[in-house]
């Protein structure tokens, strides 16, 4: 396709703070559930988080997780969390894509491309959970 120029970035940060936000790295689909979960680093029990979409509080949370029911183009933005005597999160950039036609062949739909990425990079992560548990259940890999 002559002319026709596209881009498929993926953001990662990476915070040295002790709170971490966990969201998506690729775009997410128009109508998915999406899952925000603020975690400590320095403490495991479950603490008070509030969240935060485009520097607005979005709420709090006795769990660490938020989740967002059938996204739409309005929840795209940066998204951060806090945990009372913790710290924040850095901000991270949720985006949302339209869904595909069911009718568009792929090649006629550059998110397609997106659906491909999700599940590579799915399977990529069963299969390394598997590859470790296995190696734990014969020994071969040592916990500390």
């Amino acid at each position: 396709m002559a002319g026709v120029k596209r881009s498929n970035t993926v953001n990662i940060t990476v915070t040295a703070g002790s709170v971490i936000l966990e969201s998506p790295v690729l775009p997410v689909m128009e109508g998915d559930n999406v899952i925000l979960r603020c975690m400590n680093k320095m403490s495991s029990s479950e603490l008070t988080t509030e969240f935060y979409k485009d520097g607005l509080s979005l709420g709090g949370s006795d769990t660490g997780g938020l989740t967002l029911s059938g996204v739409s183009r309005s929840d795209e933005g940066l998204y951060k969390c806090s945990i009372s005597g913790a710290g924040e999160s850095a901000e991270s950039w949720l985006t949302v894509r339209e869904p595909c036609p069911q009718t568009a062949p792929p090649s006629d739909c550059s998110c397609h491309i997106y659906l491909v990425l999700r599940t590579v990079f799915t399977v990529l992560m069963v299969a390394l959970l598997l590859l470790l548990v296995g190696l734990l259940h014969c020994g071969k890999l040592k916990v500390i």
